[in-house]
């Protein structure tokens, strides 16, 4: 059985990365959360997460940011060509289950 791994090559981790997904990204918003895509031209995509603190204390907030972890992980080809991907989580976020997630993901980016 292999190790399920988000690497690091799989994040955006410094603010100058989140920063310009923001500027630049197209915004997709759905239910009290929203998606900012940005083609990044590398060879996959990268994740970065955002949750404020009004949706939660900070077990709610971890167990959001996984999910929205694992829902990217299971769905590598979510996105067509690579990616920058900014999930933001606005109050009021009431999904509690990976599939519906992922549902929700896959509309917003097909539709």
């Amino acid at each position: 059985m292999g190790r399920f791994v988000f690497a690091k090559a799989q994040r955006l981790r410094t603010n100058a990365e989140f920063a310009r997904v923001y500027r630049l990204g197209r915004r997709l918003r759905g239910d009290n959360f929203a998606l900012i895509v940005l083609p990044n031209g590398g060879e996959h995509s990268r994740l970065g997460i955002s949750v404020q603190r009004k949706t939660g204390n900070a077990v709610r907030r971890n167990r959001i940011k996984r999910l929205v972890r694992e829902a990217f992980r299971q769905n590598p080809s979510l996105l067509s060509t690579p990616s920058d991907l900014v999930c933001t989580v606005r109050p009021g976020f009431a999904i509690d289950s990976l599939a519906a997630l992922q549902v929700g993901m896959a509309r917003l980016i097909s539709g």
